[in-house]
């Protein structure tokens, strides 16, 4: 009974919107509309709620992922590279070092795609310097030639949301 009459006499504190956001929003133009009607039956009795599963349209499965193989050939073919398989091995050692940083999965799920690359290139730089005395090659090619690390790091970038967007697939 208190707390329905105290509603009644605090102030309401309506704000405006400013002035930027109200003249790009033409409120007129929005409307709701009716597209259609569905008759649910429901069963008789009480039953336990089946939750409900993910779309499959639209979702990237593991066989979508580029692979490595790929990768390293088309690198090689556009930059003159004569990456091999170990180096196969040195990348797939640094997806797993950058799969297990939760800062970097935090950033993937909190912030826009160009921030949260930003903070993937960071984080791949600082996981390389860690490599570098195993494979100093590979390292030397990413951090002397800008084009080829702007490519690697796309690819790597794509590579890790697209698997983060599987583990969390099956995960829902």
């Amino acid at each position: 009974m208190f707390a329905k009459l105290l509603w009644r006499i605090l102030p309401v504190n309506r704000d405006p919107l400013p002035v930027e956001v109200q003249q790009n929003i033409d409120l007129d133009a929005f409307r709701l509309r009716k597209t259609g009607t569905t008759n649910i039956k429901l069963e008789k009795g009480t039953k336990e709620l089946e939750p409900m599963t993910p779309k499959k349209e639209g979702r990237i499965g593991p066989e979508d992922i580029e692979s490595l193989s790929q990768i390293i050939k088309e690198l090689n073919e556009r930059f003159g590279t004569d990456f091999t398989e170990e180096d196969k091995v040195c990348i797939r050692q640094l997806e797993q070092r950058i799969a297990n940083d939760p800062a970097l999965e935090a950033s993937i799920n909190v912030n826009p795609p160009e921030d949260a690359r930003s903070t993937f290139n960071q984080v791949v730089n600082e996981k390389l310097q860690d490599m570098v005395d195993s494979n100093f090659k590979f390292y030397k090619q990413i951090t002397d030639n800008e084009e080829f690390a702007e490519d690697f790091l796309s690819w790597m970038f794509e590579r890790y949301v697209r698997a983060k967007n599987v583990k969390n697939d099956g995960v829902s």
